[in-house]
């Protein structure tokens, strides 16, 4: 929408952004090893041959998502963000008004795992850091994790389905996976073989 707002392309305005971050890198004088854009070609192949490995293990299904979106934040928000004014759903994040949309997708199977998750932690009270998170994580995995939608079929920019072009990869599955197609994968390259799994991942709260 942005894009269309301002008339050009949106790989025109992701350029355009880029830019603006390897500048602010750059005066940072933050380094790395690779700039990586969910755009770049390998990137692509990459998450297009993880969606393909996760739906044939039964863990990604179609089916019908209705929700209150964040053009802005680019999710859904939940069932409580109500204005107290207006009885609008409101974003918690930008605080900006958000659509009732209605579509099909694929959903990945997170519900699944919730026992799986809460065992591990208990086998690894130091995976989390600090120990407040842990108990953040477990709790919330306690309450019950839905299956999260991970495609969109009414935003065309991103990363194709395989086999079903009308759908595009939503953020979260695309964007997280670039931990692992800037070493490479699918391919064991020698990067991949020696940075993953990583030894200490720092994450934001979100």
């Amino acid at each position: 929408e942005e894009a269309s707002r301002r008339g050009i392309e949106p790989q025109a305005l992701a350029d355009r952004m880029a830019d603006r971050f390897r500048e602010a890198w750059e005066g940072l004088d933050i380094g790395f090893d690779r700039f990586i854009r969910t755009t770049d070609a390998d990137h692509v192949v990459g998450v297009q041959h993880l969606f393909r490995k996760v739906l044939e293990k039964g863990d990604i299904y179609p089916g019908d998502y209705r929700g209150h979106y964040c053009v802005s934040c680019e999710g859904y928000v939940p069932e409580s963000a109500d204005d107290a004014e207006t009885g609008n759903k409101i974003c918690p994040d930008c605080g900006k008004e958000t659509e009732l949309l209605t579509e099909r997708c694929y959903f990945f199977r997170l519900s699944a795992y919730s026992e799986r998750l809460l065992h591990f932690y208990e086998e690894n009270p130091d995976f989390i850091r600090p120990a407040s998170r842990m108990n953040e994580v477990k709790s919330f995995v306690k309450m019950g994790l839905k299956d999260l939608s991970i495609t969109r079929s009414t935003v065309k920019w991103g990363v194709p389905v395989p086999d079903d072009p009308e759908q595009t990869i939503y953020v979260w599955f695309d964007a997280l996976s670039n931990y692992i197609t800037a070493l490479g994968y699918p391919e064991v390259t020698t990067d991949f073989a020696r940075f993953w799994p990583a030894d200490l991942h720092v994450m934001a709260k979100d």
